[in-house]
């Protein structure tokens, strides 16, 4: 929570600083290690906590390193895996795998001793693979820069909040998936 606070308020060296030790908190915990290894094996709920921390951080790793122009602050992905989504929606699914494998594309430019033509072309591609995952509505469209105000709504905005009902009447309630 400190990360983010500092870097929105314009701290981002202060926040760098600061995640350097939280990198290494987490590994103590195994953060980066997929939860089935850990003994004892922590329950569900906590396994999915564990890994939605750990790629939250390879996220935050590669702001950071991009931002400050500084390399990455962990230098592998660990074992642990994508987290599983809690949604069947196919614009969901296709849009998070989208994101999971650009994490792992950035981690990969990112380190990467000397960028060749040819390694350039590499990942050039992969990118391009990548992002034809997204969902059809959420694909580029040249239309969009004639009129910026053609862009269609994100089909997952409806994601962001949701509304329940509790005790008979109906709150609206911020969801992070």
């Amino acid at each position: 929570m400190l990360g983010p606070y500092l870097t929105n308020s314009g701290r981002l060296s202060d926040a760098w600083t600061l995640f350097g030790t939280t990198i290494r908190a987490a590994q103590s915990l195994g953060l980066h290690r997929d939860p089935r290894f850990l003994n004892p094996t922590p329950s569900l709920r906590e396994s999915a906590l564990r890994k939605k921390l750990w790629w939250w951080m390879l996220h935050m790793d590669q702001h950071y390193s991009l931002t400050l122009g500084r390399p990455l602050g962990i230098s592998g992905i660990g074992d642990c895996p994508f987290v599983e989504p809690l949604t069947t929606e196919p614009a969901v699914l296709r849009t998070g795998e989208c994101v999971n494998h650009l994490t792992v594309l950035g981690r990969q430019i990112l380190s990467s001793a000397q960028l060749t033509s040819s390694r350039i072309d590499q990942l050039s591609d992969k990118l391009l693979s990548i992002l034809d995952m997204l969902p059809d509505e959420m694909q580029f469209n040249d239309s969009w820069l004639a009129d910026p105000s053609n862009i269609p709504e994100s089909p997952l905005d409806e994601h962001a909040v949701g509304e329940y009902s509790y005790e008979g009447s109906r709150t609206s309630v911020l969801t992070c998936d």
